[in-house]
Order: C-alpha cells, then sequence, then structure tokens
C-alpha cells in the first residue's frame, strides 16, 4: 500500500509509460509493426516449442533465421534467455507468440525500473533530471530501433536492455539475490553484460560502506551466500543447455552458424579490429543522388545515435576537472567520488574493443544497435558524476531531442527501405 502511494505521488511514473506506449505507436503507424503483427523472425518461441516437444534441435531448417548447423541438425544460435520467457506463451499460443507485444510490455517496465535507478542514485528531489536521463536512454538513443520490435535479434536486445537495468538498480539498492539474478538473465540475452558485474559490486559496497563502516566482504558472503543461489541456477541452466546441445558449456551456438564457419578468420579474430574501429566512428556521407547514407550494415559513429555517451563524457570531464582543482563543494556532489564512473568508461571501452573483434557490426539496422548493450552502464556513470544543481539540464535537453529527433527518422526511414 505504501509503495502504491508512493507510485501515485509522482506523476512520472504515469507519464513515463504514456511516453513510451506513444512512441511506440507512432512506430507502428509508420512500420506496421503493432503490438499483435505476427512475427516471421520467432527464433526463440520455435526454440521453446521444440524444447516443450522433448527436443533441443528445431524440427527443420527454417532459411530465413540465423541457426547453428551442428551434427547435421539445426538450432537456434542465440543465448537462451528469451526462450524461457516464452515458454508459458508458447505453450498457450503456440509459435504465434505475442513476441512484439511482449517486447513492449519490457519496454515500458525498463523505463520505470531506469526512473527508479536515476532517482536513487540523484535523490527523490531530482525527479526532473531522472525523468529526462530516462527518456534520453529510451527514445533519445538508438534503442529506438529495437524496443518494440519482437524479431530474434531485437526482442533479446530488448530484454537485456531491461534486464541489465534492474541488476543495476537493485545493485544500487543493495539487493545481491535480485541484482545477480537479474544480471545473470541479462548475460543470457547479450553475453558480454557478464562485463558489467564489477560495476553491481561496488554498487553494493558502496551502500553497505554507508550503512555500516565495519562491514566486511567476508562477512556479507557469510550472511547472504544463499542470495546468489537463483544466479547460480540460471548460470547453471545455460552451461547443461550449452553442453548438451554443443559440447561445451560455453557454447551459445553462433560460432555454428555458417557465416562465421565458412571463413578462415571465424567469428571473433583480431583481423576485424582495425576496419570495425573506423566503422564505429564513421559518419554518414551524401551518395550519388546526393543524399546522406547512413548505411544500414555495420553501423555509423555510436556516439551519433547514442549522445548519452556525449553526455557522460562532458560531466565526467566537468567533475574530473573540478576535483583536481580542488573546487568540489560536498554540498554539490555526491561522495561516489569518480572510481565508479571511471570503471564504467574503461569496461565501456573494452566493451566497444571486443564488439570490434567481431566479423560485422550488425546486419540490417539504423545506427549502431550493439553499443546500445552499454548504455545502461553509462546511464549509470552519468548519475554518478551529475551535479546536484541544473547546471547540464538545457544540455541533456538539447541532447535528448537531438537523439530523438535522428533516432525516429532514422529508424522509420530503415524500416521504410529509404536508406
Amino acid at each position: 500500500m505504501k509503495k502504491f502511494k508512493y507510485i501515485l505521488s509522482d506523476h512520472y511514473f504515469i507519464i513515463i509509460p504514456l511516453c513510451m506506449i506513444s512512441v511506440l505507436f507512432i512506430f507502428g503507424a509508420f512500420t506496421g509493426i503493432w503490438p499483435l503483427s505476427s512475427n516471421a523472425f520467432n527464433s526463440y518461441a520455435l526454440q521453446a516449442d521444440a524444447w516443450l516437444n522433448g527436443n533441443l534441435a528445431l524440427d527443420r531448417n527454417y532459411e530465413h533465421l540465423e541457426l547453428a548447423i551442428y551434427n547435421g541438425q539445426y538450432y537456434v544460435s542465440f543465448p537462451p534467455f528469451p526462450s524461457y520467457v516464452l515458454l508459458p506463451f508458447v505453450y498457450f499460443f503456440g509459435v504465434n507468440t505475442p513476441d512484439n507485444l511482449i517486447s513492449d510490455i519490457a519496454t515500458v517496465i525498463g523505463a520505470l525500473y531506469a526512473y527508479k535507478l536515476a532517482l536513487k542514485l540523484l535523490g527523490n528531489d531530482r525527479k526532473n533530471t531522472a525523468f529526462l536521463l530516462t527518456m534520453l536512454i529510451y527514445i533519445g538513443s538508438n534503442t529506438l530501433f529495437f524496443i518494440n520490435n519482437g524479431w530474434v535479434w531485437f526482442i533479446a536486445q530488448n530484454f537485456s536492455f531491461t534486464l541489465t537495468i534492474l541488476a543495476l538498480y537493485y545493485a544500487a539498492c543493495a539487493k545481491p539475490g535480485l541484482s545477480l539474478f537479474f544480471w545473470a538473465c541479462a548475460v543470457g540475452c547479450r553475453p558480454f553484460q557478464i562485463l558489467y558485474l564489477p560495476v553491481l559490486i561496488i554498487l553494493m559496497l558502496n551502500v553497505w560502506r554507508k550503512q555500516d563502516s565495519k562491514f566486511t566482504i567476508t562477512g556479507i558472503i557469510k550472511k547472504q551466500w544463499y542470495k546468489g543461489i537463483p544466479c547460480f541456477i540460471v548460470a547453471l541452466s545455460y552451461f547443461i543447455l550449452n553442453y548438451a546441445r554443443f559440447g561445451s558449456i560455453f557454447e551459445f551456438g553462433h560460432n555454428y552458424l555458417p557465416e562465421f564457419t565458412r571463413t578462415e578468420t571465424g567469428q571473433f579474430n583480431i583481423a576485424y579490429l582495425a576496419q570495425n574501429l573506423k566503422q564505429m566512428f564513421r559518419l554518414p556521407v551524401f551518395n550519388e543522388t546526393n543524399r546522406l547514407n547512413f548505411y544500414n550494415c555495420d553501423g555509423i559513429a555510436f556516439w551519433l545515435v547514442n549522445p548519452v555517451f556525449i553526455l557522460f563524457l562532458i560531466i565526467l570531464v566537468y567533475k574530473t576537472y573540478t576535483v583536481i582543482r580542488k573546487k568540489a563543494d560536498k554540498h554539490i556532489y555526491d561522495n561516489t567520488g569518480l572510481s565508479t564512473p571511471f570503471l564504467i568508461l574503461s569496461l565501456a571501452l573494452a566493451h566497444i574493443i571486443i564488439l570490434c573483434m567481431h566479423r560485422t557490426l550488425g546486419g540490417w539496422h539504423f545506427g549502431n544497435r550493439y553499443t546500445c548493450d552499454i548504455i545502461p552502464a553509462i546511464f549509470t556513470g552519468t548519475m554518478l558524476c551529475m551535479p546536484n544543481n541544473d547546471k547540464f539540464k538545457p544540455v541533456t535537453q538539447f541532447i535528448l531531442i537531438f537523439g530523438f529527433a535522428l533516432n525516429l527518422v532514422g529508424t522509420i526511414a530503415a524500416y521504410n527501405y529509404w536508406i
């Protein structure tokens, strides 16, 4: 009852879902992808259906899907967690599951928890800033391209985005059981989310230190070790499933896609690094018809379509300068310091390097979709650096408007094949 009254007292808990639903309606109006539209790229539903029928492999090859071929059988080549979610839906609806609607629901949940995370880190008196930052990472970033689409590639990334936000929120609440559970679920959608475990641990350590200056990590583990069991069970399920299908606990199946088995350099190779780094920063160019070519494969400048990265760097540089010059006012900044934001920056750079060692930076899409996986951590780092005044409010508003305009037009153009 108390939580319900708290939600009613904050109008943003109503505004945020309305904003997301409005944007998703605009998306559907221009693309034809509505919550109950059919989904031909339903790999996860097909996989869940196979499981319910006692099989690990699919019944046949679906040529329009990215399937791993191993020992003459066809398997879904992506991490399996979205199929866990779809199991009850497949049981009742068959393989015609409402994937777009499920993705929409995940989007609204993620946006609400992003706002809650922002309030947790900024303080309950910073509701306007928390709202702006929430909108920035959802409709002012390249996430706009996939947040209402249930296609196999996009529903997994949307689930991962929401689950990572949940993991970060519960870490900031010092609830290790929930935080680690949602983190394990996110890894089962996008494996490189494993990189952000240190951020979760540090967020929890910061809270525990504030609660008890004499606490020890060993003491916490002794008292709360059992809270790691759900995370362990989820991870164990991945290991068992991977071993049963591909003979390795770490193999989700992507290495057995024909596009990787047909090349000597495979899925990941340092040989891809230089070219992909260039594409990470390439800008749109004019084509022969004097139209801007935003590229629909292998991405464009990640910071252009995800301007939250720019905001994070601006605020981090400002805070670092202020601290170095010893002008930091304890009434302006919280006591989290610079260590966590710089850890997040380091992990983000490591993530980008790893992505650039992948054979591609994504097939058909608008923007630079892979780098959206980094945004939840960047979102957290931005709030840890944000001063307790409105110095950066105009900058945030401008970046939000720019990001929303670019990604909305680019997304609509991509789905309507204008580029």
